[in-house]
This record gives C-alpha cells, sequence and structure tokens, in this order.
C-alpha cells in the first residue's frame, strides 16, 4: 500500500507551505496534492497542528495518541513516528516543518497553513467589526471563517486526552461565530434565511440561550411578533423542563423589547456601541 504520494513529478518543486485542513477530516496537502499518511502519523500531525507555533510537549503527544493505554516504548515509538512525519511533510524543502524543541515538539508555523488558525482569525476579526458597529464587515468575515468547516473536527482521526478539549474548544468557538454572524447579519439588515438557519441551531443546541435570543429577534424583525413571543416561551420551557432555571437575562431583555414593540435588532440584542440602552428608553 502506498502511504506516501509524492510530490517529486513532472514540473519540478512545489513551492509554498502544507496545507493542513481539520475542520473537518484531517486533509494535508503540498502544492494541492494530497499527502497520504498512515492513521498514526495522521493523529500526530492533527495534534501539532492545534498549536502550530508552540511547543507541545512529548508528554502531551503520547497522550494525545495512546490516552491511558500508551505502551511502554510509546516515547521512542513517538520520536520514530515524528522522525518519519517530518521526513513526509518536508520533501524537497531545506529545513523541516517540525522542529524538536525541549520538552517536546513544535510544527512550524512559517511552514503550514492550518485552517483551525485562519478560522480563529476570522472569528477574532469578525467580533472585534461588531463591536465596532462594523456589522456588514463583521457579518463577512465570520462568514468566511465558517465556510472553512466541512464537517467535525479531525472526524477520522484517533485522538485522547487534551486533544479532546481543542476539539471541544473549536467546536465551541463555531457557535461562537455562527451566533456572532446572525447578530452582525440581523444589525445590518439582512434577514432573508436567518429564521430556518437559526431554528435547525435551535433544535441542535435547544440549551444555548443566545441562539433563542437570535430567533426570537429574527422573527419579530420578520414581522412575527407572535411567532418570536411563541419561540420565547419555547425555550422558557425547554430551559425549565431541563435545567430547573428560568431564562437569563439576555432572553428577558428581548421578550421585553419585542412586548413594548422594539424592532431594532441592535437594541434587542444590545449591540449598539455605546452603553446598552434600556428597554424602558426604546418604546
Amino acid at each position: 500500500m502506498v502511504l506516501y504520494r509524492p510530490f517529486d513529478q513532472p514540473g519540478g518543486h512545489q513551492a509554498g507551505p502544507s496545507t493542513i485542513k481539520m475542520l473537518g477530516p484531517l486533509d494535508v496537502r503540498r502544492g494541492g496534492r494530497p499527502l497520504l499518511l498512515p492513521p498514526r502519523r495522521r493523529s500526530l500531525l492533527a495534534l501539532l497542528a492545534f498549536s502550530p507555533g508552540r511547543v507541545v510537549t512529548a508528554e502531551q503527544l503520547v497522550d494525545g495518541l495512546w490516552g491511558e493505554d500508551a505502551p511502554p516504548t510509546a516515547l521512542r515509538t513517538l520520536h520514530a513516528h515524528i522522525a518519519k512525519l517530518g521526513a513526509d511533510l518536508s520533501r524537497h524543502r531545506g529545513e523541516r516543518p517540525i522542529r524538536r524543541q525541549a520538552p517536546g515538539y513544535l510544527l512550524r508555523a512559517d511552514a503550514v497553513d492550518v485552517d483551525g488558525e485562519r478560522f480563529e482569525e476570522s472569528v477574532t476579526t469578525g467580533l472585534r467589526f461588531s463591536a465596532q458597529g462594523r456589522f456588514a464587515e463583521a457579518s463577512r468575515s465570520l462568514r468566511a471563517g465558517l465556510a472553512l468547516w466541512r464537517g467535525n473536527v479531525v472526524s477520522d482521526c484517533q485522538v485522547h486526552g487534551w486533544a479532546l478539549a481543542e476539539i471541544g474548544y473549536l467546536e465551541g468557538l463555531r457557535l461562537q461565530a455562527y451566533e456572532g454572524e446572525f447578530a452582525a447579519s440581523l444589525a445590518a439588515g439582512v434577514t432573508d434565511t436567518a429564521v430556518g438557519r437559526l431554528e435547525r441551531l435551535v433544535g441542535e443546541h435547544p440549551l444555548r440561550e443566545r441562539l433563542w435570543e437570535l430567533l426570537i429577534v429574527a422573527l419579530r424583525t420578520a414581522g412575527r411578533p407572535g411567532d418570536a413571543l411563541g419561540a420565547y416561551h419555547r425555550a422558557r420551557r425547554t430551559l425549565i423542563d431541563e435545567l430547573g432555571i428560568e431564562p437569563g437575562e439576555g432572553l428577558r431583555h428581548v421578550e421585553a423589547g419585542v412586548l413594548r414593540g422594539v424592532t431594532d435588532p441592535r437594541m434587542l440584542l444590545r449591540l449598539s456601541s455605546g452603553p446598552p440602552v434600556a428597554i424602558t428608553d426604546c418604546a
């Protein structure tokens, strides 16, 4: 079985960094061509790609690869996998993209393009634009980041321990990006597909109060105040039944705004760049 698809095809040297896509099944490419790796080496690359440019300790790598079932030879096996992976990634390149640096290894940030890093940058930029009241720009940046996703993070790699927390972090950031994108789009007056998409997300994450807030506002701005209030009551029943708690301050704020006839999504979602505006001043 061929585990490495070489890049030394006619046409010579392939320039540019390796591309690592981890927001879905792991996809590794050089010059647009796939780099095929055996399962353990794929998992090892995924672990390093969670933190490009930062040292991942040998102990962390062992934990991420084997969890509680690490063999006695785990460290020696790890070093062998690192050597082979470095060679795979560095065909036709001078310095290898994986560098040994005590107490572990790092994946050189200048040698790889990781979609997880670009996603985080897009979210940070989008949320900053939103805080500045630049909602159209915020929506574009957040949508660009969300478009990088192809499925669950490194869904075809077996990883353990701390790596599961890294996956959870990215999945949580994805939800924040959705919430930020919907809020920015509503504030910018874009409501065409918001209700349907938000209903789907609420169904997937029924305890996420911000998604309920966004759904209620989307229904209100679509001229459906009755449905908006109905969504609030659905949210309240869900929270009481599942968690035994009443809706939080954000949901109550949105309901009060709908009852008072507020239609501006920026006021309902409190997205104004200045001090928060009280609902009593918006009627």
